[in-house]
């Protein structure tokens, strides 16, 4: 028995070297082949950390807690040196001396990173990044008092939030210098997303409102109008304009007979001639009047209605339906007619290069689910699939995801607005998030354009939101760590949409797990006590959402009437959680990532 427990910590402990042995050919193979500096800590620890996942084994992981070990899996920001210590505690004649970034150097790696990205210190409570909204500007005090409760971070959407951002950031300014924090810490961090390449929904054709007068509720009184009429009505009765230049036989008492649109006969009775250009008249019963009402003001004299109101036409879907996707560019979506199916055009339709039969598509943050069924050089049609009420409404400006379609081929996530964009926040701003990252490029392409435009040091952040994004964030990590300040964050929302919602939680796992190997501050984001925010109270399970996302180095909560009592349960969380194990999590990288 003894012979056969001390042959297989042989073999362990020979497994353990092997590893050890493999891990390091991994990093020299991916120095030669993809040129990184293993000289780099950070990069180092990060490629030994993957070597890690794609070589250890479950047996492997029994025995070393079996012998009192911490789990290889727990190894993320140390990893050969761990494997070296574990190594030279089993077999004491190791002669493996190699230098690798330890634990103690991990943690001071990370905390001056977290400085000087997010101005947290190890000592500070959580950082918080708050999204800016345009109503708070009409109750100025608000910034102050997110000040007060602990906003480290202001976060202004920019696809939403363009036109007044300036006036955002002089308020947060403004507040600082109210409250004296200036002297007391420092500022508070301006963060500001680029739009980036979000498709969205197109706006859809204008239709005319038919004119509908109930003499049974309202007044039966009103005025027919010329097209040159200058007359002020009185505001509670109808006014229609009509195309004439002026009454020229009209008398109190003329008859005026119309068809309305359901076919029913109806008459004005002109009461007075105002003037050339406006009768009144009174309307002898209800009437629905649209822009193919005939008016006849003598037998050779008829007119139609000149000042109906005009409104975006409504596209309701429900299960099963077909949807009509253009690829022109400037397509105005309209709703089915005449066997034809309701029908939208995209803000970026580049993106519908690649998409095939079968690829799925989302609208709305999810809330309506389709799949392509026929694509053509014009349009490609997809069927409804899923909504989450009976029935739902395509709405202009919502965003559109193909999470199969491989958009990044053709949409860069570094626009032209995005260009001129950072131009313009450069002097106001502390960190820039690249919104729909899929590409270490993305963060060359930025960092070119910042260097042109200033010396000062700008934090970038690169928000991993799609699957191509989740699947490259390794290399997208390494780019990243060839800037000064560097940082990721978790945008939950489209990335939920894009590798579905049951993948979610293991991938923001494995975001963390991978941005610990490479010591770089992640940000966690979407949905953060959204219900606190919104209502007052918070759902018990965003309670243990908030609680997990303290393990990220910052959290970002969205905007909503409560956010200040988001801003306090967030502080008090905090202050109860205080057990050191919170920060190693059990868990190994649930996703491929590409060149590993």
């Amino acid at each position: 028995m003894v012979m056969s427990t001390n042959s297989n910590k042989r073999e362990n402990i020979h497994q353990l070297i092997q590893l050890r042995n493999d891990i390091n050919k991994f990093l020299s193979n991916l120095s030669k082949s993809q040129h990184i500096d293993m000289a780099d800590a950070s990069k180092q620890n990060l490629c030994a950390f993957l070597a890690l996942q794609k070589l250890s084994n479950s047996k492997l992981h029994s025995y070393l807690v079996e012998e009192g070990f911490s789990s290889v899996k727990m190894m993320s920001p140390h990893v050969l040196y761990s494997l070296n210590k574990i190594i030279g505690h089993l077999f004491p004649n190791d002669q493996h001396h190699k230098n690798y970034i330890d634990l103690k150097n991990a943690r001071c790696l990370k905390n001056q990173r977290n400085q000087e990205l997010l101005g947290k210190s190890e000592e500070d409570p959580v950082s918080v990044m708050v999204t800016l909204d345009r109503s708070m500007l009409e109750t100025p005090e608000i910034f102050k008092e997110l000040l007060r409760l602990g906003m480290t971070i202001a976060r202004i959407n920019l696809a939403r939030d363009y036109s007044i951002w300036k006036s955002l950031v002089e308020n947060i300014r403004t507040a600082e210098k109210e409250i004296g924090l200036e002297k007391q810490k420092g500022k508070c961090l301006i963060y500001m997303d680029l739009p980036g390449p979000k498709i969205r929904v197109n706006e859809f054709k204008k239709i005319t409102v038919p004119l509908k007068i109930d003499t049974e509720k309202t007044s039966s009184i009103g005025y027919l109008m010329s097209q040159k009429s200058n007359d002020s009505p009185i505001p509670d009765d109808f006014a229609i304009k009509l195309n004439i230049d002026e009454f020229t036989d009209a008398a109190p008492g003329q008859i005026l007979h119309f068809i309305d649109t359901k076919g029913r006969k109806r008459y004005f009775t002109v009461l007075e001639k105002e003037s050339a250009t406006c009768l009144k008249v009174e309307l002898n019963k209800p009437a629905i009047l649209n822009e193919e009402t005939i008016i006849e003001l003598s037998y050779n004299n008829k007119c139609k209605l000149l000042n109906l109101m005009e409104k975006q036409a409504t596209i309701k879907v429900k299960k099963g339906d077909m949807l009509r996707i253009y690829k022109s560019r400037h397509y105005l979506g309209k709703p089915k007619d005449n066997g034809e199916p309701a029908s939208i055009g995209i803000t970026i339709p580049e993106a519908l290069s690649n998409v095939s039969s079968k690829d799925k598509v989302y609208f709305d943050d999810g809330k309506i689910c389709a799949v392509v069924e026929e694509v053509n050089d014009k349009y490609l049609d997809v069927r409804i699939t899923l909504t989450r009420n009976k029935v739902e409404y395509i709405k202009p400006h919502k965003g559109v995801n193909f999470p199969d379609s491989l958009v990044y081929l053709n949409v860069p996530a570094i626009t032209e607005t995005d260009v001129k964009t950072v131009s313009e926040i450069i002097p106001f701003v502390d960190l820039v998030g690249i919104s729909f990252i899929h590409h270490p490029n993305d963060i060359r392409i930025l960092k070119g354009y910042l260097d042109q435009q200033t010396e000062r040091k700008i934090g970038v952040i690169a928000k991993i939101e799609t699957k191509y994004g989740l699947l490259s964030l390794s290399k997208i990590i390494l780019e990243g760590l060839n800037l000064d300040l560097f940082g990721v964050m978790i945008a939950r929302g489209d990335l939920a949409i894009e590798i579905g919602y049951e993948q979610t939680a293991k991938a923001q796992e494995g975001i963390l797990e991978i941005c610990r190997a490479a010591h770089v501050p992640v940000i966690w984001a979407t949905n953060i006590l959204h219900h606190l925010n919104k209502k007052g109270i918070p759902l018990r399970a965003e309670l243990t959402d908030a609680f997990m996302g303290l393990r990220a180095d910052c959290i970002m909560l969205n905007k909503g009437p409560n956010i200040s009592n988001s801003l306090k349960f967030l502080q008090h969380l905090d202050q109860i959680n205080k057990d050191p194990l919170l920060e190693f999590r059990n868990s190994v990288v649930p996703f491929a990532q590409y060149g590993f």
